[in-house]
């Protein structure tokens, strides 16, 4: 591996990585607009030039294109440097609309932040009209492109002929007149049309979901895991809650992809981008709804669970666990499964449990990211066990078939909308043939209006957990806000319930339950909570799966 001077210190790096890189493990940045890790190098920019000495003789190269090799000399801050950055800036802006004022991309923009940085300069071009170009342009269902503010840096064209293979964008013209347009006939409509977006280093792609509704600087930034399916993309949440005058019921202003070399490098899919809405969406379930008596004053989470231990207590002793069906959900983190199977499967001995149905929704599974299920932890859910087991245990369709026919006097079903899945006949029947059910939901549904007791959970951008991706990768989201209403994350009210049965979790936190549960199951020994970090631990047993580029099998060139 080559060694070089980069400003005078020395640093050794991978053969092949470029000057930008090699830059960045002293903590050096080299602006650039045109370079990206993740695509072909074009080097057209030019705002990454930087001088090198090689052998005693200095000249001036383009750090993106320019590989680092043993005994260079590399300085990014000389004079000559400085003039050549303010010089390219100085030519970007010559024909840049100066509307940062109303700009979407304020306080990220690179060509804003490399001016204070770099530029601060006097332009020498007196223009009495700016180049205009199209503004405001319907790209597609999800971007919006301001031409003005583009600077021909090609990335979002890249992506679209390199990563997805769809070629919607192209640079049309040439010198002055040159310019980003949809390609003839087409529109940005693919499934990862907002990676361009987070691609762009200006305000020329702007995201239709974000434009105008939070300035970037009032936002707060936390790392998580997306759970729109088993891939479990690393994501940020970017959000606010102090300004509640603009958007009161939007919490979560937008996810941006965040960088796993072995789960979605730098990118995710639209899906995943909007699924946030749902953590603030108008049918959010805020409190216990039970069709008991509540004696004029709205139950809570503690007496609805204690009537419901005693209900099901009530039936255990009547005919036995092999009474209780319990449909579990794949979408429940590793925590939630733990405590789920400690109280039922471990004390109460209920065979009839699965977490795996013909009627849950399947997703679009394509060669990059997305996946065709779209629960976020089937994987964690077979590892702790949640499925039937014994010789009556029943499972899926089968037990949902028996739920329908009666066989069940008490029936729990996790985070699944019945009343979808079965005709109104069934539905009916169902509710005749069944003396007690009870629903966990995060959402109200048909299916929640059947139910006899329905608890609130807790949303994912709203509780620290662990999910379990298809792969075998244990990762973690985080918890920026509280829930909203009297939801409680799943665990924690088995936990409540389990009391009522005898069983202690021995944790009340679920950093403490996820070290508890490598004890319990094999798959997870050794696993801890804190070793986890930001990028997830494979389960015990469980191979790093070979690096694979997330790319279209049928990329073009880029150009």
């Amino acid at each position: 591996m080559p060694w070089l001077e980069i400003d005078g210190k020395p640093v050794e790096v991978p053969a092949g990585m470029n000057l930008i890189e090699a830059a960045r493990l002293l903590n050096v940045e080299i602006p650039h607009y045109c370079y990206h890790a993740g695509l072909t190098v074009v080097g057209s920019c030019r705002m990454c030039q930087v001088e090198v000495e090689v052998g005693g003789r200095k000249s001036v190269a383009i750090g993106c294109n320019t590989k680092a090799a043993d005994g260079m000399k590399v300085y990014t801050k000389t004079e000559v440097v400085h003039k050549l950055r303010q010089s390219i800036l100085e030519f970007y802006l010559q024909h840049h609309p100066l509307d940062c004022p109303i700009c979407d991309d304020a306080g990220e923009c690179d060509l804003q932040n490399y001016y204070m940085e770099h530029g601060l300069h006097e332009s020498r071009v007196a223009l009495a009209e700016k180049k205009h170009k199209h503004k405001v342009v319907d790209v597609g269902p999800t971007v919006v492109l301001d031409s003005e503010r583009c600077v021909l840096c090609s990335r979002c064209v890249r992506f679209c002929r390199e990563i997805t293979g769809t070629d919607e964008l192209g640079i049309f013209n040439h010198g002055r007149d040159a310019e980003l347009l949809t390609t003839p006939g087409k529109r940005l409509d693919n499934d990862y049309s907002g990676c361009v977006v987070d691609l762009c280093p200006v305000g020329a792609l702007t995201d239709k979901d974000f434009r105008f509704k939070r300035r970037v600087w009032y936002m707060k930034r936390t790392a998580s895991v997306c759970t729109g399916c088993s891939r479990g993309c690393n994501i940020f949440m970017d959000w606010e809650i102090d300004r509640r005058y603009k958007d009161p019921e939007r919490r979560i202003q937008r996810l941006k992809p965040r960088y796993n070399q072995m789960v979605n490098e730098w990118w995710i899919c639209d899906q995943g981008r909007y699924s946030y809405h749902a953590v603030d969406a108008a049918n959010r379930l805020l409190a216990p709804v039970t069709k008991s008596a509540s004696n004029g004053h709205a139950p809570s989470i503690d007496e609805v669970i204690a009537s419901v231990a005693e209900k099901l207590q009530a039936v255990v002793a009547k005919s036995g666990a092999g009474s209780i069906a319990v449909l579990a959900s794949a979408s429940s983190s590793n925590e939630d499964l733990y405590a789920l199977n400690r109280l039922f499967v471990e004390k109460l001995k209920v065979q009839n449990i699965d977490c795996t149905f013909g009627f849950e929704p399947k997703g679009k599974e394509d060669e990059l990211l997305k996946r065709a299920d779209l629960t976020p932890n089937r994987r964690g859910a077979l590892e702790l066990k949640i499925k039937p087991w014994g010789g009556d245990g029943q499972g899926g369709d089968e037990l949902l078939a028996a739920v329908v026919e009666g066989e069940f006097d008490a029936v729990i079903v996790i985070r699944h909308d019945l009343s979808k899945a079965l005709s109104e006949r069934d539905l009916a029947k169902l509710r005749k043939n069944t003396g007690y059910i009870v629903c966990l939901a995060e959402h109200t549904t048909g299916w929640s209006d059947v139910a006899d007791v329905v608890l609130p959970l807790a949303m994912w951008a709203e509780r620290e957990a662990t999910y379990t991706n298809f792969q075998g990768r244990v990762q973690k989201t985080a918890r920026p806000f509280e829930p909203h209403g009297l939801a409680r994350a799943e665990w924690e009210i088995w936990s409540k319930l389990g009391a009522h049965f005898g069983v202690e979790l021995g944790a009340e936190t679920p950093q403490a339950l996820f070290d508890r549960i490598g004890a319990h199951f094999e798959s997870f020994a050794g696993l801890s909570w804190d070793a986890l970090s930001t990028g997830g631990k494979m389960l015990n047993g469980t191979p790093e799966p070979a690096y694979r580029r997330v790319q279209s099998a049928h990329p073009l060139p880029a150009y």
